[in-house]
């Protein structure tokens, strides 16, 4: 099976090069053979220098083909500058500005684009590469590479990815708003990343519990959140929606809410027993003082608001039941 597997793949690589090659001047095809010969073995940066040379001679210049290549392969040689630190990006990254600005912006490239975002911004458990990556950002935008109104939403990801970083590190912002902001993260551009419904309906049980420990925090911590709306906006704009309705009638979202979670817990579980826990489990968070557990998921780490629940200990639902017979199952 799996060497069937093997030559349907070769014979699909091999028909994929003749397509290229058949929009190609003949003059080109060994130039361009060699070139996808060293992307196959992962050798972004030669395929690259290729591809630039073919596209400054006359007759390769403006051919879509060799664009094609360039703007597959551009992604890969940065994501490869970073996690070798070779110390190239810089020169690689300045081609791709001037190869970005040489051609035509339709939809197929500004997808490379988004393609080269969202790789290069899972590289930001690097330190040293973070404000790298802010630039390329701000640059992408400045220069208004992103026309299309879907992929402009990429822009705010990876804003609100960045902003992410900083706030784990801010003593002005409280663990249960931190991690508000983490889920409010997952719920918005994770989720459609998540193939488990299992998975899925964890996240969703996540977001509704931490949205009401906020209908009890907000209150009285309003400041913290007019600081992170101001410090820190594309985050921010992620959770505006719920901190609105908490901020106009906090009591109506907390019931709105508590409904919510009854569709999650047991048979038998009353709404007084619901409340019950979760007022406990508020007050146990809010009184703890110890370092938050560093959990890493997607494009980067967040930080638990309470202990990791064990399989045997009993579900936080108030069913009576181990957590790996109920919620945890």
């Amino acid at each position: 099976m799996e060497q069937n597997i093997q030559e349907i793949n070769k014979r699909f690589e091999a028909k994929k090069r003749e397509e290229i090659l058949s929009q190609l001047p003949v003059k080109f095809h060994n130039q361009v053979n060699e070139a996808l010969d060293f992307e196959q073995a992962e050798d972004y940066e030669k395929t690259a220098e290729i591809c630039q040379d073919l596209l400054a001679t006359k007759e390769g210049h403006g051919n879509e083909q060799i664009k094609i290549i360039l703007a597959r392969v551009f992604p890969k040689v940065l994501r490869t500058d970073v996690e070798t630190e070779n110390k190239k990006y810089q020169q690689h990254l300045s081609q791709y500005y001037t190869f970005l600005d040489s051609i035509e912006m339709n939809a197929l490239m500004q997808e490379y684009i988004v393609e080269t975002l969202i790789r290069l911004c899972e590289l930001m458990e690097n330190v040293w590469y973070r404000p790298l990556f802010r630039e390329f950002v701000e640059h992408i935008e400045k220069q208004g590479y992103l026309t299309e109104e879907v992929y402009k939403e990429t822009l705010a990801s990876a804003y609100a990815s960045l902003e992410s970083y900083d706030y784990y590190g801010d003593s002005k912002i409280s663990l249960l708003a931190k991690t508000i902001l983490k889920l409010g993260y997952d719920k918005t551009y994770s989720v459609q990343n998540v193939t488990l419904e299992s998975m899925k309906n964890h996240l969703h049980l996540d977001v509704l519990m931490n949205d009401w420990y906020l209908t009890q925090y907000y209150s009285q911590h309003e400041e913290e959140f007019l600081y992170i709306a101001k410090k820190y906006p594309y985050s921010y704009r992620l959770i505006a929606d719920v901190v609105k309705e908490v901020k106009s009638d906090a009591n109506k979202k907390a019931e709105s809410l508590l409904e919510d979670l009854m569709k999650h817990v047991t048979e038998g579980t009353t709404k007084e027993q619901l409340l019950e826990v979760l007022t406990k489990s508020y007050t146990n968070l809010m009184s703890k003082e110890e370092k938050p557990q560093t959990v890493y998921a997607g494009k980067g780490s967040y930080r638990r608001s309470s202990e990791k629940i064990g399989r045997n200990d009993s579900c936080p639902c108030g069913s009576g039941k181990k957590y790996k017979h109920c919620c945890g199952k």
